[in-house]
């Protein structure tokens, strides 16, 4: 019966131990890594956006020769995505010519190894103050070019986060409307989240920053262990 009892002891000084360690209602532990049925979870969807957006695919982007870049630069390239094992993906278009958005979602082993992952990102923005793509379909594709602009890191922003902006260079009076890409890239806990949106410099593409806070605002659901509650607007979608 002491024997039993010691037993128990120990069980309960056990859970009390564990209850003290635990965080406050709501928040995620910040060694608690996602999987990849979670991160998918945890992605963006069309009823994400504003009505009139739909899925894209890398397929329907080099089908039409247009969407967010990839930089033939490799240091450039992972800026807009990441080749981590395990990264999770989707895309969306707003019509045939944009503009359009990616964004990918990744676990790392710990808080630790996600922070150097989003240094690694500042780093490769120090490197990447220009950029080269393909553009346009098939073999009507042409080499363009994409400058860094400044602009500030969003604030507020899961536990921390970083951006980068770049216009496409144009040539000639005629060079037509100009056209912008922005990364934005934010860390919770050990996960990250980056989402890219390319298009027209009008009002028509939006702030990307909203898109963004949509993000982290999933995938944080998500690491506390709760489905991510529909927005409350959810307008519906289009297809292209």
């Amino acid at each position: 019966m002491g024997a039993m009892n010691a037993h128990l002891r120990t069980v309960m000084i056990a859970g009390l131990a564990t209850l003290s360690l635990g965080l406050a209602p709501g928040q995620p532990a910040a060694s608690d890594t996602l999987g990849e049925t979670q991160l998918k979870e945890a992605l963006l969807d069309p009823v994400d956006f504003p009505e009139g957006w739909a899925s894209d695919s890398e397929e329907a982007a080099e089908e039409r020769g247009f969407g967010v870049p990839r930089p033939s630069e490799g240091d450039c390239r992972e800026l807009f995505d990441s080749e981590a094992e395990g990264t999770q993906r989707a895309g969306f278009a707003k019509t045939q010519t944009g503009p359009f958005v990616t964004t990918a979602a990744t676990a790392h082993d710990s808080s630790g190894e996600a922070r150097a992952a989003l240094d690694a990102f500042r780093a490769a923005a120090e490197r990447c103050d220009t950029f080269h793509t393909e553009e346009g379909p098939g073999e009507n594709a042409v080499t363009v070019a994409y400058d860094e602009e400044p602009r500030g890191d969003p604030e507020g922003l899961g536990e921390e986060s970083a951006a980068v902006r770049y216009n496409r260079r144009l040539d000639g009076e005629n060079a037509g409307t100009p056209v912008l890409v922005e990364v934005v890239i934010a860390r919770v806990g050990p996960q990250l989240v980056r989402v890219a949106q390319a298009g027209r410099e009008d009002p028509d593409t939006g702030s990307l920053t909203a898109i963004a806070e949509r993000a982290v605002a999933k995938l944080t659901e998500v690491a506390r262990g709760d489905t991510p509650a529909p927005r409350p607007d959810q307008p519906g979608t289009t297809r292209l």
